[in-house]
């Protein structure tokens, strides 16, 4: 097989009612567990900048069950195939993702076939992305298929993606699952059901795919990466010698919208990390303007406060003591060498207040 980076970008919609089977209409008893036309789809699916949206969810009988390692090959008892349909006129306009079903033990079955199997979802809403295996390579492939309306029938492309690892779920919760698929007796999984009026050509298609000649010429091999769950493989590993701590200051390094940084100043990472460790750069060194700001505010602060508690402490002195305006006179007397010491005491405090809190930023 060739590999190729296939870059699949899908919106996965929450599902606030638990997922059921369809018994009614004309999709009854097909294996559907949604059915919708493109514009209520809140799944969407974007491939090489075409945006599909999610028409229709089934269940069926195994469809790719040869394309698994052959370890697994006979636990494929069934399949999950999402159809998705092109919001746009473009050659592949179908495409479907594919999803066998191994029943085998599993200490996290999926919540979304959880929610079919017992009929009520867990108090929360899920998705079909929990229905992905945990590992997500997949085999991709382009078909010809065929829709038939009311004015003929028109050759279609599909591009089919199927996950090689398969799904994880309990056999026994797998059997109550095959037994609500369908209501008819006797109960079982339907083969595959193609939406929109799609039909199989009659030629060899991806079920029949067995020599290694097809596999060379047909199938393409890659791997999904969830939103928001990146897989070990996207991250890189870098020397610290790589990177260099430059300050940044919005004044001086964003112009136009854009960042402009010098990288020939700085410190190197390296260094950085050094230091630290030996303890000669501390967390949070610098103090920031804002900080400072605030600082200076609490010092006006107490200058001001002190001088209202002296205001208030003459006025009360006076009223309750018989000789306070004989001390106050004193003050007064002496207010020349008193209201210096008084001030430069109470500026020697802020000072000393605003210092040892830089001085603790600096140890912590």
């Amino acid at each position: 097989m060739i590999y190729e980076e296939i870059p699949l970008d899908i919106q996965w919609g929450p599902k606030a009612t638990e997922p059921s089977f369809i018994y009614d209409g004309d999709k009854a008893n097909l294996g559907y567990l949604e059915y919708f036309t493109s514009s209520t789809s809140t799944t969407t699916l974007r491939l090489n900048g075409n945006s599909f949206n999610l028409i229709s969810v089934q269940i069926s009988t195994p469809n790719h069950s040869t394309l698994l390692p052959q370890d697994k090959q006979k636990d494929c008892s069934g399949e999950i195939v999402m159809a998705f349909k092109a919001t746009n006129n473009i050659s592949e306009s179908y495409l479907f993702l594919c999803v066998p079903i191994l029943t085998r033990s599993t200490s996290s079955p999926s919540v979304y076939l959880e929610a079919l199997r017992l009929g009520r979802l867990d108090g929360k809403p899920t998705s079909l992305l929990s229905v992905l295996p945990s590992d997500k390579h997949y085999i991709s492939y382009s078909t010809c298929l065929q829709r038939r309306d009311k004015t003929g029938t028109f050759a279609k492309q599909a591009r089919v993606f199927v996950f090689t690892e398969g799904l994880l779920y309990p056999a026994v919760n797998f059997a109550e699952i095959v037994k609500k698929s369908t209501n008819t007796n006797p109960r079982y999984l339907p083969s595959v059901a193609l939406p929109d009026g799609l039909m199989d050509k009659s030629q060899a298609i991806l079920f029949s795919i067995t020599t290694e000649a097809d596999y060379k010429s047909l199938l393409r091999y890659s791997q999904y990466y969830s939103q928001g769950q990146p897989d070990s493989s996207q991250y890189r590993e870098d020397n610290l010698d790589s990177y260099k701590c430059v300050p940044l200051e919005p004044s001086r390094n964003i112009k136009d919208g854009k960042i402009i940084v010098d990288t020939d100043s700085g410190e190197l990472l390296s260094q950085v990390v050094k230091e630290e460790e030996t303890g000669k750069v501390t967390k949070g060194s610098r103090i920031s303007p804002a900080t400072i700001e605030k600082l200076i505010a609490l010092g006006v602060a107490f200058v001001f406060v002190s001088f209202i508690l002296l205001v208030l402490a003459y006025i009360v002195t006076n009223m309750i003591t018989p000789n306070a305006d004989a001390f106050f006179h004193v003050v007064k007397q002496n207010s020349s060498t008193i209201l210096p010491v008084v001030f430069f005491s109470t500026l020697a405090g802020c000072v000393c207040f605003v210092l040892g809190v830089f001085l603790k930023s600096l140890i912590e």
